[in-house]
Protein backbone atom coordinates (compact mmCIF):
# COMPACT_ATOMS: atom_id res chain seq x y z
CA UNK A 1 0.00 0.00 0.00
CA UNK A 2 1.34 3.37 -1.12
CA UNK A 3 1.37 5.57 2.25
CA UNK A 4 0.03 9.45 2.21
CA UNK A 5 2.50 11.68 3.48
CA UNK A 6 1.17 15.08 0.81
CA UNK A 7 -0.42 16.05 -1.25
CA UNK A 8 0.86 17.37 -4.28
CA UNK A 9 -1.08 20.68 -5.74
CA UNK A 10 -3.38 20.00 -9.11
CA UNK A 11 -1.77 20.65 -11.81
CA UNK A 12 -3.54 23.98 -14.02
CA UNK A 13 -2.53 23.04 -17.52
CA UNK A 14 -5.15 21.10 -19.04
CA UNK A 15 -4.68 17.30 -19.64
CA UNK A 16 -4.62 16.13 -23.15
CA UNK A 17 -4.35 12.70 -22.64
CA UNK A 18 -8.00 13.06 -20.99
CA UNK A 19 -9.63 14.87 -23.15
CA UNK A 20 -8.16 12.55 -25.98
CA UNK A 21 -10.02 9.60 -23.70
CA UNK A 22 -13.52 11.87 -24.65
CA UNK A 23 -12.68 12.35 -28.14
CA UNK A 24 -12.24 8.26 -28.45
CA UNK A 25 -15.29 8.06 -26.73
CA UNK A 26 -17.77 10.44 -28.54
CA UNK A 27 -16.05 8.89 -32.06
CA UNK A 28 -16.64 5.81 -30.69
CA UNK A 29 -20.71 6.49 -30.31
CA UNK A 30 -20.87 8.24 -33.24
CA UNK A 31 -19.52 5.94 -35.59
CA UNK A 32 -22.23 3.54 -33.54
CA UNK A 33 -25.14 5.86 -34.50
CA UNK A 34 -23.37 6.22 -37.91
CA UNK A 35 -23.45 2.77 -38.58
CA UNK A 36 -26.97 1.93 -37.81
CA UNK A 37 -28.63 4.95 -39.58
CA UNK A 38 -26.53 5.55 -42.32
CA UNK A 39 -24.48 2.24 -43.03
CA UNK A 40 -26.47 -0.78 -41.73
CA UNK A 41 -25.57 -4.18 -42.60
CA UNK A 42 -26.70 -6.37 -45.97
CA UNK A 43 -26.90 -10.17 -45.95
CA UNK A 44 -24.54 -10.35 -49.38
CA UNK A 45 -21.62 -7.69 -47.52
CA UNK A 46 -20.81 -8.96 -43.93
CA UNK A 47 -19.23 -6.26 -41.67
CA UNK A 48 -15.79 -5.81 -41.96
CA UNK A 49 -13.61 -5.18 -38.79
CA UNK A 50 -14.31 -1.35 -38.97
CA UNK A 51 -18.08 -1.72 -39.35
CA UNK A 52 -17.58 -4.32 -36.43
CA UNK A 53 -16.25 -1.87 -33.70
CA UNK A 54 -18.41 0.83 -34.96
CA UNK A 55 -21.45 -1.51 -33.92
CA UNK A 56 -19.96 -1.92 -30.65
CA UNK A 57 -19.85 1.72 -30.16
CA UNK A 58 -22.43 2.22 -27.85
CA UNK A 59 -19.59 0.95 -24.92
CA UNK A 60 -18.86 4.47 -25.70
CA UNK A 61 -21.37 5.45 -22.99
CA UNK A 62 -19.54 3.14 -20.37
CA UNK A 63 -16.17 5.29 -21.19
CA UNK A 64 -17.42 8.44 -20.44
CA UNK A 65 -19.53 6.59 -17.12
CA UNK A 66 -16.32 6.33 -15.94
CA UNK A 67 -14.12 9.12 -16.87
CA UNK A 68 -17.65 10.79 -14.80
CA UNK A 69 -16.89 9.12 -11.69
CA UNK A 70 -13.30 9.59 -11.84
CA UNK A 71 -12.96 13.51 -12.29
CA UNK A 72 -16.03 14.14 -10.22
CA UNK A 73 -15.32 11.97 -6.86
CA UNK A 74 -11.04 14.02 -7.07
CA UNK A 75 -12.42 16.83 -5.28
CA UNK A 76 -13.67 14.34 -1.86
CA UNK A 77 -10.53 11.85 -2.68
CA UNK A 78 -8.55 14.90 -2.31
CA UNK A 79 -9.97 16.69 0.69
CA UNK A 80 -9.94 12.99 2.59
CA UNK A 81 -6.28 12.97 1.81
CA UNK A 82 -5.66 15.78 3.37
CA UNK A 83 -8.20 15.81 6.29
CA UNK A 84 -10.38 18.97 5.23
CA UNK A 85 -13.98 19.49 5.01
CA UNK A 86 -15.66 18.24 1.83
CA UNK A 87 -16.91 19.94 -0.90
CA UNK A 88 -20.05 22.05 -0.44
CA UNK A 89 -22.76 20.00 -1.96
CA UNK A 90 -24.70 23.60 -2.83
CA UNK A 91 -21.33 24.26 -5.02
CA UNK A 92 -21.00 20.93 -6.43
CA UNK A 93 -24.64 20.84 -7.84
CA UNK A 94 -24.37 24.90 -8.94
CA UNK A 95 -21.12 23.73 -11.09
CA UNK A 96 -22.83 20.92 -12.45
CA UNK A 97 -25.53 22.59 -13.22
CA UNK A 98 -23.49 25.81 -15.08
CA UNK A 99 -21.63 22.84 -17.00
CA UNK A 100 -24.32 20.99 -17.83
CA UNK A 101 -27.98 22.98 -18.54
CA UNK A 102 -27.33 25.88 -20.49
CA UNK A 103 -25.79 23.79 -23.64
CA UNK A 104 -28.40 21.17 -22.93
CA UNK A 105 -31.17 23.05 -22.71
CA UNK A 106 -30.40 24.87 -25.77
CA UNK A 107 -29.98 21.75 -27.73
CA UNK A 108 -33.28 20.60 -26.27
CA UNK A 109 -35.00 24.08 -27.27
CA UNK A 110 -33.50 23.34 -31.04
CA UNK A 111 -34.60 19.68 -31.07
CA UNK A 112 -38.49 19.98 -30.07
CA UNK A 113 -38.73 23.25 -31.45
CA UNK A 114 -36.53 22.91 -35.20
CA UNK A 115 -36.18 19.18 -35.75
CA UNK A 116 -39.05 17.75 -34.68
CA UNK A 117 -41.27 19.10 -37.34
CA UNK A 118 -38.71 18.42 -39.79
CA UNK A 119 -38.77 14.60 -38.89
CA UNK A 120 -42.32 14.41 -37.73
CA UNK A 121 -44.42 16.75 -39.94
CA UNK A 122 -45.32 18.85 -36.94
CA UNK A 123 -45.64 19.26 -33.47
CA UNK A 124 -49.26 17.53 -32.95
CA UNK A 125 -47.58 15.00 -31.21
CA UNK A 126 -46.69 17.41 -28.22
CA UNK A 127 -50.13 17.26 -27.58
CA UNK A 128 -50.69 14.13 -27.34
CA UNK A 129 -50.19 11.49 -24.13
CA UNK A 130 -46.43 11.04 -24.99
CA UNK A 131 -45.45 13.88 -26.61
CA UNK A 132 -46.56 15.75 -23.08
CA UNK A 133 -44.47 13.32 -21.08
CA UNK A 134 -40.96 13.65 -23.02
CA UNK A 135 -41.66 17.05 -22.76
CA UNK A 136 -42.26 17.54 -19.36
CA UNK A 137 -39.54 15.13 -18.15
CA UNK A 138 -36.46 15.91 -20.45
CA UNK A 139 -36.62 19.53 -19.53
CA UNK A 140 -35.45 17.67 -15.73
CA UNK A 141 -33.20 15.11 -17.69
CA UNK A 142 -35.50 12.82 -15.84
CA UNK A 143 -36.54 11.04 -19.37
CA UNK A 144 -34.76 7.74 -18.54
CA UNK A 145 -36.75 6.92 -15.98
CA UNK A 146 -39.74 6.68 -18.03
CA UNK A 147 -40.16 3.76 -20.54
CA UNK A 148 -42.17 5.86 -23.05
CA UNK A 149 -39.49 9.22 -22.82
CA UNK A 150 -36.66 6.67 -22.82
CA UNK A 151 -35.79 6.99 -26.52
CA UNK A 152 -36.56 10.88 -26.81
CA UNK A 153 -39.51 10.28 -29.55
CA UNK A 154 -37.17 8.78 -31.90
CA UNK A 155 -35.16 12.35 -32.37
CA UNK A 156 -31.96 11.96 -30.04
CA UNK A 157 -31.65 8.45 -28.45
CA UNK A 158 -28.19 9.31 -27.22
CA UNK A 159 -30.12 11.57 -24.57
CA UNK A 160 -30.83 8.36 -22.33
CA UNK A 161 -27.49 8.31 -21.10
CA UNK A 162 -27.05 12.01 -19.82
CA UNK A 163 -30.31 11.53 -17.72
CA UNK A 164 -28.39 8.60 -16.21
CA UNK A 165 -25.27 11.13 -15.21
CA UNK A 166 -27.70 13.32 -14.06
CA UNK A 167 -29.06 11.14 -11.77
CA UNK A 168 -25.37 10.27 -10.45
CA UNK A 169 -24.65 13.89 -10.13
CA UNK A 170 -27.34 13.71 -7.60
CA UNK A 171 -26.55 11.10 -5.87
CA UNK A 172 -22.59 11.73 -5.62
CA UNK A 173 -22.39 13.80 -2.99
CA UNK A 174 -23.44 10.94 -0.49
CA UNK A 175 -21.91 8.14 -3.10
CA UNK A 176 -18.35 9.70 -2.65
CA UNK A 177 -17.57 9.57 0.96
CA UNK A 178 -17.94 5.83 0.63
CA UNK A 179 -14.76 5.44 -1.55
CA UNK A 180 -12.90 7.64 -0.03
CA UNK A 181 -9.49 6.04 1.99
CA UNK A 182 -9.77 2.34 2.34
CA UNK A 183 -13.84 2.18 2.90
CA UNK A 184 -13.59 2.00 -1.33
CA UNK A 185 -11.97 -1.62 -0.60
CA UNK A 186 -16.23 -2.52 0.70
CA UNK A 187 -17.85 0.26 -1.75
CA UNK A 188 -16.24 -1.04 -4.61
CA UNK A 189 -17.13 -4.68 -4.54
CA UNK A 190 -21.03 -3.63 -3.27
CA UNK A 191 -21.33 -1.50 -6.38
CA UNK A 192 -20.32 -4.43 -8.60
CA UNK A 193 -23.06 -6.86 -6.86
CA UNK A 194 -25.71 -4.37 -6.70
CA UNK A 195 -25.07 -3.42 -10.80
CA UNK A 196 -24.85 -7.57 -11.09
CA UNK A 197 -28.35 -8.05 -8.97
CA UNK A 198 -29.76 -5.37 -10.50
CA UNK A 199 -29.31 -6.54 -14.00
CA UNK A 200 -30.09 -10.71 -13.55
CA UNK A 201 -33.11 -9.78 -11.28
CA UNK A 202 -34.41 -6.27 -11.63
CA UNK A 203 -36.12 -6.84 -15.41
CA UNK A 204 -38.13 -10.06 -14.48
CA UNK A 205 -39.62 -8.55 -10.97
CA UNK A 206 -40.38 -5.06 -12.20
CA UNK A 207 -41.50 -5.81 -16.23
CA UNK A 208 -44.93 -6.84 -15.47
CA UNK A 209 -45.29 -4.14 -13.10
CA UNK A 210 -44.47 -1.21 -15.40
CA UNK A 211 -47.21 -3.03 -17.86
CA UNK A 212 -49.46 -2.85 -15.49
CA UNK A 213 -49.35 0.60 -13.90
CA UNK A 214 -48.24 2.65 -17.05
CA UNK A 215 -51.42 3.67 -19.67
CA UNK A 216 -50.42 2.51 -22.96
CA UNK A 217 -50.92 5.92 -23.92
CA UNK A 218 -47.32 6.80 -22.74
CA UNK A 219 -45.97 3.07 -23.73
CA UNK A 220 -44.91 4.33 -26.88
CA UNK A 221 -41.19 2.83 -28.18
CA UNK A 222 -39.84 4.89 -31.01
CA UNK A 223 -37.43 2.37 -32.82
CA UNK A 224 -33.82 3.34 -32.88
CA UNK A 225 -33.31 3.49 -36.74
CA UNK A 226 -36.88 4.22 -38.55
CA UNK A 227 -38.37 6.21 -35.88
CA UNK A 228 -41.70 4.30 -36.18
CA UNK A 229 -43.87 4.28 -32.94
CA UNK A 230 -45.06 1.15 -32.08
CA UNK A 231 -46.06 -0.34 -27.91
CA UNK A 232 -43.20 -0.51 -26.05
CA UNK A 233 -41.78 -4.28 -26.89
CA UNK A 234 -41.07 -6.34 -24.15
CA UNK A 235 -37.59 -6.95 -25.53
CA UNK A 236 -36.82 -3.26 -25.57
CA UNK A 237 -38.76 -3.37 -21.70
CA UNK A 238 -35.84 -5.23 -20.18
CA UNK A 239 -33.16 -3.11 -22.08
CA UNK A 240 -34.50 -0.07 -20.72
CA UNK A 241 -34.95 -2.05 -16.91
CA UNK A 242 -31.51 -3.29 -16.80
CA UNK A 243 -29.85 0.19 -17.90
CA UNK A 244 -31.19 2.08 -14.92
CA UNK A 245 -28.54 3.76 -12.85
CA UNK A 246 -28.16 0.61 -10.09
CA UNK A 247 -27.29 -1.17 -13.31
CA UNK A 248 -24.55 1.40 -14.94
CA UNK A 249 -23.20 1.79 -11.17
CA UNK A 250 -20.18 -0.01 -11.71
CA UNK A 251 -18.83 2.39 -14.04
CA UNK A 252 -19.29 5.21 -11.97
CA UNK A 253 -18.16 3.11 -9.00
CA UNK A 254 -14.88 1.76 -10.72
CA UNK A 255 -14.11 5.74 -11.57
CA UNK A 256 -14.48 7.00 -8.03
CA UNK A 257 -12.14 3.94 -6.97
CA UNK A 258 -9.79 4.97 -9.87
CA UNK A 259 -10.06 8.43 -8.44
CA UNK A 260 -8.79 6.71 -5.26
CA UNK A 261 -5.77 5.47 -6.29
CA UNK A 262 -4.65 8.74 -8.47
CA UNK A 263 -5.16 10.51 -5.23
CA UNK A 264 -3.06 8.04 -2.85
CA UNK A 265 -0.53 8.10 -6.19
CA UNK A 266 -0.30 11.85 -5.99
CA UNK A 267 0.05 12.31 -2.13
CA UNK A 268 3.66 11.00 -2.29
CA UNK A 269 6.88 10.83 -5.04
CA UNK A 270 5.59 7.48 -6.60
CA UNK A 271 8.51 4.72 -8.09
CA UNK A 272 8.21 4.73 -11.70
CA UNK A 273 7.20 0.78 -10.96
CA UNK A 274 3.64 1.79 -10.53
CA UNK A 275 3.14 4.33 -13.60
CA UNK A 276 4.91 1.68 -15.61
CA UNK A 277 2.53 -0.93 -14.68
CA UNK A 278 -0.19 1.02 -14.95
CA UNK A 279 0.85 2.42 -18.91
CA UNK A 280 1.75 -0.97 -19.69
CA UNK A 281 -1.77 -2.42 -18.29
CA UNK A 282 -3.47 0.16 -20.44
CA UNK A 283 -2.01 -0.46 -23.22
CA UNK A 284 -2.50 -4.13 -23.28
CA UNK A 285 -6.07 -3.46 -22.50
CA UNK A 286 -6.59 -1.09 -26.16
CA UNK A 287 -4.05 -3.96 -27.98
CA UNK A 288 -6.45 -6.82 -26.41
CA UNK A 289 -10.09 -5.40 -26.52
CA UNK A 290 -9.62 -4.42 -30.04
CA UNK A 291 -9.70 -7.80 -31.79
CA UNK A 292 -11.98 -9.19 -28.57
CA UNK A 293 -14.72 -6.83 -29.62
CA UNK A 294 -14.29 -7.72 -33.13
CA UNK A 295 -15.48 -10.85 -33.11
CA UNK A 296 -17.89 -10.33 -30.01
CA UNK A 297 -21.10 -10.41 -31.59
CA UNK A 298 -23.48 -7.13 -30.95
CA UNK A 299 -26.27 -9.53 -29.38
CA UNK A 300 -23.88 -10.87 -27.05
CA UNK A 301 -23.05 -7.46 -25.99
CA UNK A 302 -26.82 -6.58 -25.53
CA UNK A 303 -28.09 -9.64 -24.16
CA UNK A 304 -25.81 -12.17 -23.20
CA UNK A 305 -25.81 -13.48 -19.65
CA UNK A 306 -21.50 -14.11 -20.45
CA UNK A 307 -21.17 -10.38 -21.08
CA UNK A 308 -23.29 -9.35 -18.26
CA UNK A 309 -21.47 -11.19 -15.80
CA UNK A 310 -17.99 -10.91 -16.92
CA UNK A 311 -17.31 -9.38 -19.94
CA UNK A 312 -18.71 -5.73 -18.93
CA UNK A 313 -16.93 -5.81 -15.81
CA UNK A 314 -13.65 -6.83 -17.56
CA UNK A 315 -14.00 -4.20 -20.09
CA UNK A 316 -14.99 -1.45 -17.67
CA UNK A 317 -11.96 -2.32 -15.72
CA UNK A 318 -10.00 -1.95 -18.98
CA UNK A 319 -11.49 1.40 -19.53
CA UNK A 320 -10.75 2.48 -15.81
CA UNK A 321 -7.07 1.72 -16.26
CA UNK A 322 -7.08 4.15 -19.66
CA UNK A 323 -8.83 6.92 -17.70
CA UNK A 324 -6.29 6.60 -14.63
CA UNK A 325 -3.26 6.23 -17.10
CA UNK A 326 -4.18 9.51 -18.83
CA UNK A 327 -4.93 11.08 -15.94
CA UNK A 328 -1.56 10.37 -14.55
CA UNK A 329 0.43 11.58 -17.71
CA UNK A 330 1.91 8.04 -18.38
CA UNK A 331 4.33 7.81 -21.09
CA UNK A 332 2.77 5.40 -23.96
CA UNK A 333 -0.95 6.10 -23.07
CA UNK A 334 -0.48 10.04 -22.90
CA UNK A 335 0.99 10.20 -26.17
CA UNK A 336 -1.90 7.89 -27.50
CA UNK A 337 -4.60 9.82 -25.93
CA UNK A 338 -2.86 13.51 -26.75
CA UNK A 339 -2.64 13.81 -30.09
CA UNK A 340 -3.90 16.65 -32.36
CA UNK A 341 -7.04 14.79 -33.53
CA UNK A 342 -8.12 13.62 -30.30
CA UNK A 343 -8.04 16.31 -28.01
CA UNK A 344 -10.06 19.06 -30.13
CA UNK A 345 -13.07 16.53 -30.36
CA UNK A 346 -12.66 15.40 -27.17
CA UNK A 347 -12.79 19.29 -25.98
CA UNK A 348 -16.08 19.52 -27.87
CA UNK A 349 -17.63 16.07 -26.60
CA UNK A 350 -20.23 17.26 -24.90
CA UNK A 351 -21.66 19.42 -27.57
CA UNK A 352 -21.15 17.10 -30.27
CA UNK A 353 -22.49 14.21 -28.11
CA UNK A 354 -25.90 16.18 -27.82
CA UNK A 355 -25.77 17.47 -31.85
CA UNK A 356 -24.75 14.37 -33.80
CA UNK A 357 -27.25 11.81 -33.84
CA UNK A 358 -30.57 14.67 -34.89
CA UNK A 359 -27.55 15.59 -37.82
CA UNK A 360 -27.47 11.69 -38.81
CA UNK A 361 -30.83 11.39 -38.89
CA UNK A 362 -31.33 14.76 -40.60
CA UNK A 363 -28.58 13.50 -43.44
CA UNK A 364 -30.52 9.81 -43.45
CA UNK A 365 -34.20 10.76 -44.08
CA UNK A 366 -32.40 13.27 -46.64
CA UNK A 367 -33.59 16.20 -45.14
CA UNK A 368 -30.47 18.15 -44.80
CA UNK A 369 -28.74 18.04 -48.11
CA UNK A 370 -30.04 15.33 -50.25
CA UNK A 371 -27.88 16.04 -53.28
CA UNK A 372 -24.64 16.45 -51.44
CA UNK A 373 -23.55 13.22 -52.11
CA UNK A 374 -24.07 9.12 -53.01
CA UNK A 375 -22.57 6.38 -50.74
CA UNK A 376 -23.11 6.09 -47.11
CA UNK A 377 -18.77 6.87 -47.15
CA UNK A 378 -19.75 10.14 -48.30
CA UNK A 379 -23.09 10.54 -46.46
CA UNK A 380 -21.14 9.69 -43.24
CA UNK A 381 -18.27 12.17 -43.56
CA UNK A 382 -20.68 14.66 -44.44
CA UNK A 383 -22.74 14.66 -41.18
CA UNK A 384 -19.57 13.97 -39.43
CA UNK A 385 -18.30 17.67 -40.50
CA UNK A 386 -21.89 18.97 -39.80
CA UNK A 387 -21.78 17.84 -36.58
CA UNK A 388 -18.78 19.48 -35.75
CA UNK A 389 -18.97 22.69 -37.01
CA UNK A 390 -22.71 22.20 -34.93
CA UNK A 391 -21.13 21.00 -31.88
CA UNK A 392 -18.05 23.84 -32.26
CA UNK A 393 -21.00 26.81 -32.45
CA UNK A 394 -22.73 25.27 -29.49
CA UNK A 395 -19.67 25.05 -27.47
CA UNK A 396 -18.43 28.32 -28.32
CA UNK A 397 -22.04 29.63 -27.31
CA UNK A 398 -22.84 28.16 -24.08
CA UNK A 399 -19.65 26.15 -22.60
CA UNK A 400 -16.39 28.28 -23.09
CA UNK A 401 -15.89 30.69 -20.61
CA UNK A 402 -19.33 30.00 -19.12
CA UNK A 403 -18.60 26.61 -17.42
CA UNK A 404 -16.28 24.78 -15.38
CA UNK A 405 -13.87 22.40 -17.10
CA UNK A 406 -15.36 19.43 -15.49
Amino acid sequence: MIKATRLNPPSTDRNRALDGIRGLAILWVFAFHANALLVGVTADAPAGWGQSLAEKGLLGVQLFFVLSGFLLTRHWMTAAAAGVAYPSIGHFFARRALRILPTYWLHLALLFGLILPILRGGYAILGTDIGLTNLWLHIPLLHFLHPGSSSSLGLNMALWSLSLEAQFYLLLPFLAPLFVRNRVLIALPAALLIALAWKTYAPALLMEWVYLNVSPSRLVFFDPVSGHADPFPPEMMRFFLERQLPGELIAFALGMAAANLYTRLRSCEPAPQPLRAIDLAALAFLVLATPTLIHLSFGEILTGVGWRLLGMPLFLVGCTLLVLAAALRTPLIGRIFASAVLVPIGIVSYSLFLWHEPVLRLVATGRLLPNACDGAPCRVALAFGISLLVAAASYILTERRRSPRV
